[in-house]
C-alpha cells in the first residue's frame, strides 16, 4: 500500500505537537539494539533504531497501535511509553518520563549517581564534597551470587545465550537487507547464521534437565560430534 510522503511521520517519537506548536526534537541516537515490549497481552521482541531522552522508534512484526501504553524493556531497564505513531513495521514512542539517558539505554543498565548528579557531574560532586569535608554516602554493593544456586545461573546463563543469538539475527537480517552487503559479506553472513545456530542450540542445552540427551537431539552434526566427542586424558 502505498502512503503519500506528508503521512509518513518524523523518524522518531519527538516530533509530537502540542497545543502551543510543535515541540523542538531533542538529539537522537542512530542505534540498533534488542528490546522487549509488553502492551496487554502482547508481548514482543523488538528493536530500538533510535532513541532520545523523550521517546524512541521501534521495529518489530507485531507493534501496538497508536495510542496504546506499553513497557519498553531493555536488560536491567525499563520504561512506560505511550505508541505515537505506526507505519510499516515501525513505530514510535514517547517516553512516560525522561529521567533515562541515551547512553544508559545504550548500556542497559542505570549510571551510578550522586546526589542526583551522572556521569561527569557525579565526579564533580563527589570531589566537591571531598574538598569540603563532607560525608559520602555508601555506594551500592556490588551484585552478589550468595544464595543463588547453579541451577539458576545455569537457567541465567542460557536466558544469556539465547539473547546474543537474537542480537546476531537482528544484524543478519539487518545486513541482508542491504544488497551491496550481502553481495560482498555473503560468506561471513553465513557463518553468522551458523554462529546464530550454535548459539539456539546451546541455550537449548543448557536451559535442559537432561544435558546429555539435549545434546544428542542436536542437528548441526558437527557442533554434536564436538560436543560429545571423548575427553583426551595425558
Amino acid at each position: 500500500m502505498a502512503y503519500p510522503v506528508s503521512s509518513f511521520p518524523r523518524q522518531g517519537a519527538d516530533s509530537a505537537e502540542t497545543g502551543a506548536g510543535q515541540q523542538p526534537r531533542l538529539p537522537r541516537k542512530n542505534l540498533l539494539l534488542g528490546a522487549t515490549i509488553e502492551a496487554g497481552a502482547l508481548r514482543a521482541s523488538v528493536r530500538l533504531r533510535n532513541i532520545s531522552g523523550s521517546g524512541a522508534m521501534l521495529e518489530g512484526p507485531a507493534l501496538p497501535d497508536p495510542g496504546i501504553k506499553l513497557i519498553l524493556r531493555r536488560s536491567d531497564i525499563q520504561m512506560g511509553a505511550t505508541v505515537v505513531w505506526r507505519v510499516q513495521g515501525r513505530c514510535g514512542v514517547r517516553f512516560d518520563d525522561a529521567g533515562i539517558s541515551v547512553e544508559e539505554w545504550v548500556a542497559g543498565a542505570r549510571s551510578p549517581s550522586f546526589n542526583g548528579q551522572q556521569g561527569q557531574s557525579r565526579v564533580d560532586a563527589i570531589q566537591g564534597a571531598v574538598r569540603s569535608g563532607a560525608a559520602l554516602p555508601a555506594e551500592a554493593p556490588a551484585p552478589s551470587g550468595k544464595g543463588l544456586s547453579l541451577a539458576d545461573l545455569d537457567a541465567r546463563i542460557a536466558e544469556e545465550v539465547v539473547h546474543v543469538r537474537r542480537l546476531l539475527e537482528d544484524l543478519g537480517e539487518e545486513v541482508a537487507e542491504d544488497p551491496i552487503m550481502l553481495q560482498r559479506h555473503a560468506r561471513a553472513l553465513q557463518n553468522l547464521d551458523r554462529a546464530s545456530q550454535i548459539l539456539e542450540h546451546l541455550g537449548a542445552i543448557l536451559g535442559a534437565s537432561d544435558r546429555v540427551a539435549a545434546t544428542e537431539a542436536v542437528k548441526m552434526q558437527e557442533l554434536r560430534t564436538r560436543l560429545l566427542r571423548k575427553p583426551n586424558f595425558l
